[in-house]
């Protein structure tokens, strides 16, 4: 049975538990690797911040353009529209992302939270979404 999601469902330290992407629904890769970590954090004043990186982030010299591809972070302001939440990004690893919402469909699995993104067209003429599941520390 589906819930309408609350602020107070998502007010909390979440723990990246998956990372997973689809093509065309299908599984597809594991975008930082099976062993991704990642903590998601959503506040009572209707801020949140993420980050995520592969598990082997800290093996490359400081610096190195490789690093850029192993982590992501951003943060701003969230609020809940029907069984979707929106990120309003003030604050991002990806310049592109400053400015704009990033929207992800909530999916409760019991007490673990599944965040999906809007399926997106490729040049390749695939669709692809990601599927990131946490669950509160």
């Amino acid at each position: 049975m589906d819930r309408q999601t609350k602020i107070s469902d998502l007010i909390g330290t979440w723990n990246l538990i998956n990372w997973q992407s689809l093509r065309n629904g299908e599984f597809f890769s594991y975008p930082m690797g099976e062993d991704v970590c990642g903590q998601l954090i959503y506040t009572g004043e209707g801020r949140m911040s993420g980050f995520l990186m592969r598990a082997d982030f800290g093996s490359e010299a400081p610096g190195s353009d490789t690093q850029a591809k192993k982590c992501l972070s951003y943060g701003g302001t969230y609020s809940i529209i029907g069984d979707d939440v929106s990120h309003q990004v003030l604050f991002s690893t990806i310049p592109e992302w400053i400015g704009s919402p990033l929207v992800r469909t909530l999916v409760w699995q019991g007490k673990r939270l599944l965040l999906k993104t809007e399926p997106n067209r490729s040049h390749d003429g695939n669709d692809y979404q990601n599927e990131l599941l946490w669950e509160r520390l």
